[in-house]
C-alpha cells in the first residue's frame, strides 16, 4: 500500500475516533446543561416562593408595636417544588391585597438573594443578577452580582418567575453563559482531561504506526536498491571469472604464456574483488549487532598512509595526488585491520566521486589534539548537499549528487555507514564538511587510549 493510501485512511480513522469523542463530549455538555438550567429553575421558584412566604409570616409592626396582622403559614422548608407553587397560586392575589394597606413589607430581592444562595450553598458563586419589572417591562429593582454589563446585556440564561396574577410583576434571574460554560467545564474535568488523554494517544499510537510502516517501506526499498546493487557488482567480476576460466579451459592459451598469465591475474583480481564486497558486509552486520571484536594497539600513522597512498597511486584508472601533513602525529590507538578499512573507504570514495576528466586530489592530515587524535580526508571532488550530509552515514544511503552524476559510479551504500560504524567502535566520532560542486572533508576523533587492548563493541 502507498504511503498517501496509508495517510489517508489513518487520517479517516483518527477524524472518525475524534468525532466521536467529540459527540460524546458535546451530548455529556447538553446534559449538564439542562440539569444545571432545570436546577437553576427549581430553585429559583422555590426561593420566590420562600421569600413571600417571610412576608406572610413577618407582618409589619405598627405605631404602638403591634402587628397590623398576623398570619402563620406551615413551615415550607422540606417541600417540593410543586407544593410550593399551588400554596403560592391560593396567596399571591390576596397578598397584593393586604400589601395595599401597608400590612406586609414588599417583596426584598435580597432577601430572595440569601434564600437562593443558602438554598445552592454558595455553589453557584453569586454569578448572577436578580431583577424585578413590571407588567410593561420597566425595570423596578435590580441587584447583581459581579456580573459585567456587557453578559447582562447579551451573554446570559435567563428565568423568570410571575409575582402575582392581579397587577403582576416578574422576577428575572440571569447567569452568565460563561458562568455556565466553566461551571459544566468543572464538572467535566476528569472527562476532558481523559478524553485528551486518550485522543492524544490515539493519535500518537496512528503516527508511530505511520513511521513504522514508512520505515519498512523504506527499509524494504533500501534491500531491493541493495540486492540490485549487490547483483550488479558481483555480475561483472564473476562474469570475467566465468570469461577467463573457459579461456584457459579451451587449450586455446596454452601456447600463448602471456595471455595466459594474463587471464589468470583477471581471475585473482575480480576474485579478490567479491572476497572484499562479501566481507564489507559481513563486517557492517557485525558491527552493527556488536559482535565485532576490535585488538587495538598503537599503529604507526606513517606507515598506514603510505600503504594506502601506494595502493592508489599504483592501481586507479585515474591519476590520484596526495597531499600528506600528519604534523608530527606517529602513531594513533585502534585496531589496525579496521582503520585501514576505514579510511581505504574514505580515499576509494574521494577517488570514486571525484569531479569527471578531472584528477583525484586528496588532502590527509593529523593533528594531536589532548587525549585524541584527529584525522582529515579531505577532497576536491563534486561535494554533498546539506540535505543528503544528514543521512550519508546512515546504511544504503547515497549522495544525491552521487545517484545523478554522469559517472554513475556503482555501489550499495554501505561504506561511508562502515565508516561510521568503525569509528563508533573505537570511541570516536566523525563528521562531514562538504560544499556541493567544491569538496568533501571528513574529520574523525579517535581517543588515543582507552586502557584496554581488546574492545567488544557495545
Amino acid at each position: 500500500m502507498k504511503t498517501k493510501s496509508i495517510w489517508v485512511i489513518t487520517f479517516l480513522a483518527l477524524a472518525s475516533i475524534l468525532f466521536l469523542q467529540g459527540m460524546w463530549l458535546h451530548n455529556t455538555y447538553k446534559l449538564y446543561d439542562a440539569e444545571f438550567k432545570k436546577k437553576v429553575r427549581e430553585l429559583f421558584i422555590l426561593s420566590v416562593n420562600k421569600e413571600k412566604y417571610w412576608q406572610l409570616s413577618h407582618p409589619v409592626i405598627d405605631s404602638h408595636g403591634e402587628r397590623k396582622m398576623s398570619i402563620v403559614f406551615p413551615n415550607m422548608e422540606n417541600e417540593s417544588i410543586e407544593n410550593s407553587i399551588n400554596f403560592n397560586k391560593i396567596f399571591q392575589d390576596s397578598m397584593y391585597v393586604y400589601n395595599k394597606e401597608g400590612i406586609f413589607p414588599p417583596f426584598s430581592l435580597e432577601k430572595l438573594d440569601s434564600i437562593f444562595n443558602a438554598g445552592s450553598k454558595n455553589i453557584y458563586k453569586k454569578m448572577y443578577y436578580l431583577a424585578i419589572t413590571d407588567s410593561l417591562g420597566k425595570q423596578v429593582d435590580f441587584l447583581n452580582h459581579y456580573l459585567p454589563d456587557f453578559l447582562i446585556n447579551h451573554f446570559t440564561h435567563k428565568e423568570t418567575v410571575q409575582l402575582r396574577n392581579i397587577d403582576p410583576v416578574y422576577i428575572t434571574i440571569g447567569f452568565s453563559s460563561l458562568y455556565i460554560t466553566g461551571y459544566i467545564f468543572g464538572r467535566m474535568g476528569l472527562l476532558l482531561i481523559g478524553s485528551v488523554i486518550v485522543a492524544a494517544f490515539v493519535a500518537f499510537s496512528l503516527i508511530r504506526q505511520i513511521r513504522i510502516i514508512r520505515k519498512q517501506e523504506l527499509l524494504a526499498k533500501q534491500r531491493q536498491d541493495f540486492t540490485h546493487s549487490m547483483v550488479h557488482d558481483l555480475k561483472n567480476p564473476v562474469t570475467s571469472i566465468i570469461t577467463g576460466i573457459n579461456a584457459l579451459k579451451s587449450g586455446k592459451l596454452d601456447e600463448k604464456p602471456e595471455m595466459k598469465e594474463h587471464f589468470y591475474s583477471i581471475i585473482t583480481q575480480e576474485s579478490n574483488r567479491i572476497h572484499q564486497l562479501v566481507n564489507k558486509v559481513l563486517e557492517v552486520a557485525n558491527l552493527e549487532n556488536g559482535s565485532a571484536v576490535l585488538s587495538k594497539t598503537s599503529v604507526n600513522l606513517p606507515d598506514l598512509i603510505n600503504g594506502l597512498t601506494d595502493k592508489y597511486q599504483t592501481g586507479s584508472e585515474k591519476p590520484v595526488y596526495f597531499h600528506i601533513e600528519l604534523n608530527g602525529v606517529e602513531t594513533i590507538y585502534a585496531d589496525r585491520h579496521y582503520i585501514y578499512e576505514a579510511f581505504d573507504n574514505l580515499i576509494e570514495n574521494a577517488v570514486k566521486y571525484s569531479k569527471e576528466n578531472e584528477d583525484a586530489d586528496i588532502t590527509i592530515a593529523s593533528i594531536q589534539n589532548g587525549n585524541e587524535t584527529q584525522l582529515s580526508f579531505k577532497d576536491l571532488g563534486i561535494g554533498i548537499s546539506e540535505k543528503d550530509q544528514k543521512r550519508i552515514f546512515q546504511k544504503f544511503e547515497r549522495s544525491m549528487a552521487v545517484i545523478s552524476s554522469k559517472n554513475k559510479t556503482s555501489g550499495f551504500g554501505l561504506g561511508l555507514n562502515f565508516v561510521s560504524q568503525v569509528i563508533k567502535a573505537h570511541g570516536g566520532t566523525i563528521k562531514v564538511k562538504s560544499k556541493l560542486g567544491a569538496y568533501s572533508e571528513f574529520i574523525i576523533d579517535l581517543p588515543n587510549k582507552d586502557g584496554n587492548e581488546k574492545t567488544i563493541t557495545d
